[in-house]
């Protein structure tokens, strides 16, 4: 047997020794098994959870929140006169691309600015937004609208408002 073998036997034989001996000093065969307890969170009684409730929580107030989208549309002059509108004479067609048509060809009756407002009221404030629109009345008797983006929401007192 060559030196290099016999000196990687003994390299071995103390390293064994080594990590045994420490093994025995820090408690080795003193040690014992812990077992680890689960709780089943999901069959505890509720009066032993604790509570969550922080003392500086602010009070809560429920209020109820109306939401209102007013606009103007077109409309058959005989149709109002006779209060024979149908939801077809009001229902607005929102374009969200150009797409469907070539716009320089459509034939339409009317073509007009519209403005939607959209309001919120809750509790004792109210906001509102609006965004600006370009309304086609069809041939077809469908009314077509290309919105612009919503405004910011303005919840200002109506007297601070322009």
């Amino acid at each position: 047997m060559s030196k290099l073998a016999k000196g990687k036997i003994v390299l071995a034989v103390c390293t064994f020794l080594t990590i045994n001996i420490f093994y025995v000093f820090i408690g080795g065969p003193g040690l014992k098994m812990v077992h680890a307890q689960h709780i089943d969170v999901f069959n505890l009684d509720k009066d032993q959870l604790p509570k969550k409730v922080k003392p500086d929580t602010p009070e809560m107030e429920w209020v109820v929140v109306e939401d209102r989208v007013r606009y103007k549309v077109a409309v058959e002059k005989s149709k109002y006169d006779s209060k024979d509108l149908k939801m077809e004479d009001i229902e607005l067609w929102e374009i969200v691309d150009k797409s469907p048509f070539e716009w320089h060809q459509v034939d339409y009756y009317l073509e007009s600015e519209i403005k939607e407002i959209n309001t919120r009221t809750f509790g004792k404030q109210k906001c509102e937004r609006f965004r600006k629109g370009t309304l086609f009345w069809l041939k077809d008797g469908k009314k077509a609208v290309f919105w612009t983006r919503w405004s910011v929401w303005d919840c200002r007192p109506e007297e601070e408002r322009d």
